[in-house]
């Protein structure tokens, strides 16, 4: 007989939401969280579900990309009238109990971060990393030696918060509800001015510079960018959007697929990229130490 253990832990395997092993999979038919192989270390983003009692069954997914599995120990057209009722039921209330863990951790992320933006201080306008990238402190905070930037949705809600340290090193607030999100950079959207979609803050910030009488914000990253657009489309129909993707393959492959979900321009990258420059950021960069070198 197979170890329902080790089926469940190689459907979640395939899918890419699995632990470091079977033995960590609880057989008691409630809802654990587990570390995904792969996750940053100390996140604990995976959850699973397993039951032993006939038909066994069982499920999981990872809460940071969506990603959703299922698993029984018999084949589905072979499961009698009441074991397809019972497996059925399981499956909907494993999908409930896992949205409601999981808005309970937006709600907390969202708590945690309004506090550390309450008690963040004005970003120091010699902090490294902002003297790197040629930026003044804008809308950015600072805790510690990290600066902190505000990650708000559409209606304006606080979602939480991202640190960026000294080193540019970069991380959310844990629990934070990422989809759909954007850091601002001098005003909110509200529909009233061409709506600019960059990756990253500073890149967001540089472009803002350069083209003043638009309004642009930074969608976190490549993997954000449809979500963002496509929200925004949402709320305002006729909006002119630009998607301003980073130069890498990744960044411009998400871009054409938010373009064409959010019917969005694209900004393309310069006609000649210098060696090192990666985003707008770097372009900006390299000239102004052209102009420092001439």
């Amino acid at each position: 007989m197979n170890d329902p253990r080790l089926e469940l832990f190689h459907t979640l395997q395939a899918a890419g939401v699995a632990p470091a092993s079977p033995a960590e999979l609880v057989p008691d038919g409630n809802l654990h969280r587990h570390h995904v192989e792969g996750d940053r270390r100390g996140t604990r983003n995976g959850w699973h579900v397993l039951h032993l009692d006939p038909p066994d069954s069982g499920s999981g997914g990872s809460w940071k990309t969506g990603a959703r599995v299922n698993w029984c120990a018999k084949h589905f057209q072979t499961l009698n009238h009441a074991e397809l009722a019972i497996l059925r039921r399981r499956i909907e209330q494993e999908r409930a109990t896992a949205q409601t863990e999981r808005e309970a951790q937006h709600y907390e992320a969202a708590k945690r971060g309004a506090w550390v933006w309450k008690h963040a201080r004005p970003a120091a306008p010699n902090h490294d990393y902002l003297r790197r990238k040629g930026l003044e402190p804008g809308i950015a905070r600072q805790r510690g030696y990290a600066l902190v930037l505000p990650v708000l949705d559409f209606p304006g809600y606080l979602r939480g918060v991202q640190y960026i340290q000294p080193d540019g090193q970069k991380r959310f607030l844990r629990g934070m509800k990422k989809a759909g999100a954007f850091i601002p950079v001098a005003e909110r959207p509200d529909g009233k001015r061409q709506l600019w979609i960059a990756e990253g803050w500073a890149t967001a910030c540089t472009l803002q510079t350069l083209r003043p009488l638009v309004c642009v914000i930074a969608g976190l990253d490549a993997g954000n960018l449809q979500a963002v657009a496509t929200e925004a489309r949402r709320r305002w129909p006729a909006l002119d959007i630009v998607v301003c993707p980073d130069f890498d393959s990744v960044g411009q492959r998400k871009a054409r697929e938010a373009a064409e979900r959010a019917r969005a321009k694209i900004l393309p990258p310069p006609a000649v990229i210098l060696p090192g420059c990666t985003d707008w950021n770097d372009v900006m960069a390299a000239r102004r130490q052209g102009v420092a070198h001439a």
